[in-house]
């Protein structure tokens, strides 16, 4: 039996500056890419209001402080990444990278 649940998904200003950057980014070369770009953003935010669980643990993060299997990742058109947390019946999107760059800036 499935469950019905939806969750909350919050996308914090800072990871929608980043999703902007991107899709400006590529814009710069494909309207087509960067409007792929958005959509498929909405379709893992769709994805994570169904079940955020079904994505791993971003354990490859290098952040002092933080402890393990904090962050979830989820993949999307093969070099972004979506980092975001999950609560009771909310997931907390927190950035949007290009998996190509250092994770430095989080």
């Amino acid at each position: 039996m499935q469950s019905t649940e939806k969750y909350k998904v919050t996308v914090n200003e800072k990871a929608g500056n980043m999703l902007d950057e991107h899709a400006d980014f590529l814009a710069q070369v494909s309207i087509d890419a960067a409007d792929r770009l958005l959509s498929r953003f909405e379709k893992i935010i769709a994805r994570l209001a169904d079940n955020p669980f079904q994505f791993p643990y971003a354990d490859e993060l290098d952040i002092p402080g933080l402890l393990p299997n904090t962050y979830r990742k989820c993949l999307f058109e093969e070099r972004y990444k979506v980092l975001f947390l999950t609560g009771e019946g909310e997931v907390f999107v927190d950035a949007v990278i290009d998996s190509r760059r250092e994770n430095k800036n989080l």
